[in-house]
């Protein structure tokens, strides 16, 4: 098997099983170190908003991930507000950030009027500059932390904006990050997965605060650094690591094209 016996750290709690279950099969030892945690928003204050929505609705939805996309309309659901949300997003305006979001809005008969072209917010601001907020209500789905530009830019323009944050990547304990970190200094990992810019953004400050990033940089020489895709990979870009990432932005392709250059390796040596 062409990972056979690599011990590879996994960072993000979701979807985790589902990616430990691809590494075993290709002889992995996936080992779980989450570096964030997710939390979801008081019932209340979700429901409060989804009701607000349902009622009064909004010139603009926009969806910024899918997996918080889907959260809201599983609430919706179980609130028994599902037909009001779905009437309101059918007639609004939609923009959206990322293929998943996209995806997940597919599955539900919607379609965006507005995407982003590269996965990342400065894109979809990018794309929201051809219209204008003026005085639009403007219902703002958020992913796991506030996006500062994305807010500035819409109260730039003069919209009325309802931020919606249905759960939010918090730091795990900091003690599961020193472990982690550890692990990496002293090579007994041969990878480390990456899935969400928090995650690497949690170790990297951590690394930050002992006064570790530069033995990390050394580290990530020879550990691997594995990114979900380029939107990942760019917190460790920018902080001079070497960082991987797959062509394809989905979990399997990030253990099947790691695999294929690992076996690629071996051939060459």
């Amino acid at each position: 098997m062409k990972l056979l016996g690599m011990r590879i750290a996994l960072c993000g709690p979701r979807r985790a099983e589902d990616l430990a279950l691809i590494l075993q099969k290709q002889g992995a030892v996936p080992l779980f170190r989450p570096t964030v945690q997710t939390v979801r928003v008081e019932p209340h204050v979700l429901e409060a908003q989804l009701r607000k929505f349902a009622q009064q609705g909004a010139d603009w939805a926009i969806f910024t991930t899918g997996v918080g996309l889907e959260e809201l309309l599983k609430q919706a659901e179980a609130l028994g507000l599902w037909e009001g949300v779905y009437a309101q997003l059918k007639r609004c305006k939609i923009a959206l950030r990322g293929y998943k979001a996209e995806r997940a809005l597919k599955r539900h008969g919607l379609e965006a009027l507005v995407e982003d072209e590269d996965g990342t917010v400065e894109g979809l601001i990018e794309a929201l500059q051809a219209h204008s907020f003026a005085g639009q209500r403007v219902f703002l789905q958020l992913y796991g932390q506030p996006a500062p530009r994305l807010v500035r830019f819409l109260r730039e323009q003069g919209a009325e904006l309802e931020e919606l944050l249905p759960y939010r990547h918090v730091c795990a304990p900091e003690a599961d990050l020193t472990r982690l970190l550890e692990e990496i200094l002293s090579r007994q990992l041969d990878a480390v997965v990456f899935t969400s810019v928090p995650q690497v953004e949690y170790l990297l400050e951590h690394a930050r605060k002992r006064e570790r990033l530069e033995v990390l940089k050394e580290a990530f020489e020879e550990v691997w650094a594995l990114a979900i895709g380029r939107v990942t990979a760019k917190p460790l870009q920018d902080a001079g690591m070497r960082v991987w990432h797959p062509q394809t932005e989905r979990i399997g392709a990030l253990v099947t094209e790691f695999a294929a250059l690992q076996n690629q390796a071996a051939a060459w040596s």
